[in-house]
Protein backbone atom coordinates (compact mmCIF):
# COMPACT_ATOMS: atom_id res chain seq x y z
CA UNK A 1 0.00 0.00 0.00
CA UNK A 2 2.78 2.45 0.90
CA UNK A 3 4.54 1.89 -2.42
CA UNK A 4 1.40 2.50 -4.50
CA UNK A 5 0.50 5.59 -2.46
CA UNK A 6 4.04 6.97 -2.77
CA UNK A 7 3.99 6.44 -6.54
CA UNK A 8 0.72 8.35 -6.79
CA UNK A 9 1.89 11.21 -4.58
CA UNK A 10 5.19 11.76 -6.36
CA UNK A 11 3.50 12.84 -9.59
CA UNK A 12 1.56 15.57 -7.80
CA UNK A 13 4.53 16.58 -5.70
CA UNK A 14 6.74 16.87 -8.77
CA UNK A 15 4.21 19.04 -10.60
CA UNK A 16 3.12 21.24 -7.68
CA UNK A 17 6.20 21.30 -5.42
CA UNK A 18 4.25 22.02 -2.21
CA UNK A 19 5.88 22.79 1.13
CA UNK A 20 3.34 20.67 3.00
CA UNK A 21 1.35 17.65 1.87
CA UNK A 22 -1.78 17.01 3.93
CA UNK A 23 -3.21 13.50 3.71
CA UNK A 24 -6.82 13.14 4.80
CA UNK A 25 -9.51 10.51 4.92
CA UNK A 26 -9.00 7.19 6.66
CA UNK A 27 -5.27 7.37 5.97
CA UNK A 28 -4.90 10.18 8.50
CA UNK A 29 -5.92 7.84 11.32
CA UNK A 30 -3.05 5.44 10.55
CA UNK A 31 -0.57 7.82 12.16
CA UNK A 32 3.15 7.16 12.02
CA UNK A 33 2.54 3.50 11.19
CA UNK A 34 1.76 4.74 7.69
CA UNK A 35 3.38 8.17 7.55
CA UNK A 36 6.94 7.18 8.52
CA UNK A 37 7.31 4.60 5.73
CA UNK A 38 5.38 6.85 3.34
CA UNK A 39 7.84 9.72 3.91
CA UNK A 40 10.74 7.36 3.24
CA UNK A 41 9.15 5.93 0.08
CA UNK A 42 8.30 9.37 -1.31
CA UNK A 43 11.76 10.73 -0.50
CA UNK A 44 13.37 7.82 -2.36
CA UNK A 45 11.31 8.69 -5.44
CA UNK A 46 11.88 12.47 -5.45
CA UNK A 47 15.08 13.18 -7.31
CA UNK A 48 15.01 16.92 -8.02
CA UNK A 49 13.33 18.46 -5.00
CA UNK A 50 13.14 18.21 -1.25
CA UNK A 51 10.56 16.16 0.54
CA UNK A 52 7.69 18.35 1.79
CA UNK A 53 6.31 17.82 5.25
CA UNK A 54 3.73 15.02 5.02
CA UNK A 55 1.13 15.32 7.76
CA UNK A 56 -2.27 13.80 8.54
CA UNK A 57 -5.40 15.94 8.27
CA UNK A 58 -6.45 17.64 11.49
CA UNK A 59 -9.72 15.73 11.82
CA UNK A 60 -8.62 12.41 10.38
CA UNK A 61 -11.17 10.12 8.80
CA UNK A 62 -14.08 11.78 10.57
CA UNK A 63 -13.93 14.72 8.17
CA UNK A 64 -11.64 13.69 5.30
CA UNK A 65 -11.29 16.69 2.98
CA UNK A 66 -12.66 19.05 5.61
CA UNK A 67 -9.92 18.04 8.05
CA UNK A 68 -7.26 18.53 5.39
CA UNK A 69 -8.71 21.91 4.49
CA UNK A 70 -8.80 23.05 8.09
CA UNK A 71 -5.19 22.04 8.67
CA UNK A 72 -4.12 23.77 5.45
CA UNK A 73 -6.01 26.94 6.45
CA UNK A 74 -4.42 26.86 9.91
CA UNK A 75 -0.92 26.49 8.47
CA UNK A 76 -1.50 29.24 5.92
CA UNK A 77 -2.83 31.58 8.61
CA UNK A 78 0.22 30.87 10.77
CA UNK A 79 2.65 31.56 7.90
CA UNK A 80 0.90 34.80 6.92
CA UNK A 81 0.96 36.21 10.45
CA UNK A 82 4.53 35.13 11.15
Amino acid sequence: MVSALADGLVTGLTLLDPGVLIVGGGLAEAGETLFAPLRTAVEERLTFQQLPRIVPAALGDTAGCLGAGLLAWDRLSTEVTA
